[in-house]
């Protein structure tokens, strides 16, 4: 399999640290200072050291929506691709920024884009959710079912699954990682080739509780947790800390295990929730953190399942990924499970 192209759009609004801590003040007019400042300072602190400076979010102002980024990413790629939209016959809607849990959100963009004959279909799996896709449309690819796929996913939570509701202090153990967040568009468009990529996974379920976005209904489909619902329904709760220690075990048992040879590969393409983990921990596995392509999470924040297509679109861009270079996929995701890929981009 082989990316024929990979676009991003993100919106207009760049938010940075300032602007970030300001509009959680604007959120808060009733909060004391006595409570306020001591949360916001231990904020600016976190994102100091997790190496974020920016992310950009759809501006209120200019009514961004999040169709139009799609859409826009969605004519990027197949332009790149020197393809028109009856060309593609796979649409797969991938991550989680949605806006229905039924029907497949990938009907509506393929009906928005001309894809008149795509099958279409979405999948769910929090920040893997892009190489879940990925390795279904190689299979596809393989078996001839399809012969051009598009994956496209639509990370947009401000409004939605955001919550800049100051409380106590000792909340940011579950409500930093949400203050990371950063909003994007990517659509990849994949086409057969000889090689294939190879995928590995490795998940530990017992750490499941870790990072959710739980609905109404939650409660009558699993046990009992007390780390679920903290910040309410449809909002975002992760234990950051725990999820970087056990997501980073769980990649380098797959690095020590997968991977002859980690100075072959160019690139090692991480999701990144953190610049400063992948710094500290990958040496550990024998990978030198400059191959580690970090420059996602300090311009965008946490992208969810767009951070990878992201990532390798920057680096094509700045000349530093080309075509035949050995590379590898290192994201880990909400489960919590852990994937190594490795292909020749």
């Amino acid at each position: 399999m082989q990316i024929a192209s990979i676009a991003y759009r993100v919106p207009s609004w760049k938010v940075t640290h300032d602007v970030l801590l300001n509009h959680i003040d604007k959120c808060n007019p009733s909060v004391p200072d006595i409570k306020k400042l001591p949360y916001l300072k231990i904020l600016g602190k976190l994102l100091r050291q997790s190496g974020a400076d920016t992310r950009y979010w759809r501006d209120p102002h200019l009514n961004e929506k999040a169709f139009d980024l799609i859409l826009g990413a969605m004519n990027d790629a197949l332009e790149q691709a020197n393809l028109s939209a009856t060309d593609i016959d796979l649409l797969i809607y991938c991550g989680v920024g949605r806006g229905f849990l039924e029907p497949a959100n990938a009907y509506f963009y393929a009906h928005a884009a001309g894809m008149h004959r795509a099958n279409c279909f979405d999948i769910t799996d929090a920040c893997m959710s892009w190489i879940r896709s990925a390795h279904i449309a190689q299979l596809m690819l393989k078996a001839g079912t399809f012969k051009r796929v598009m994956i496209i996913n639509g990370e947009f939570h401000l409004g939605f699954h955001s919550n800049f509701v100051i409380g106590d202090t000792r909340a940011l153990e579950y409500s930093f990682p949400m203050y990371t967040i950063g909003e994007a568009a990517t659509a990849t468009i994949l086409i057969p080739s000889p090689e294939d990529w190879k995928f590995d996974y490795l998940s530990k379920t017992e750490f499941a509780d870790l990072c959710t976005i739980p609905l109404p209904s939650h409660a009558n489909f699993v046990e009992p947790s007390e780390k679920i619902g903290h910040n309410g329904i449809y909002k975002f709760v992760s234990y950051g800390k725990e999820l970087f220690q056990a997501g980073t075990a769980c990649i380098g048992e797959l690095i020590r295990n997968t991977i002859d040879g980690v100075e072959r590969n160019v690139w090692y393409f991480p999701h990144a929730p953190s610049k400063k983990i992948y710094e500290e921990d990958m040496p550990k596995y024998g990978i030198p953190a400059q191959k580690v392509y970090l420059k996602v999470y300090p311009q965008f924040g946490n992208l969810v399942s767009a951070s990878i297509p992201v990532g390798l679109s920057l680096a094509q861009a700045e000349g530093k990924l080309k075509r035949g270079d050995p590379i590898a996929l290192i994201p880990v995701s909400a489960g919590i499970v852990a994937s190594l890929v490795q292909l020749t981009f």
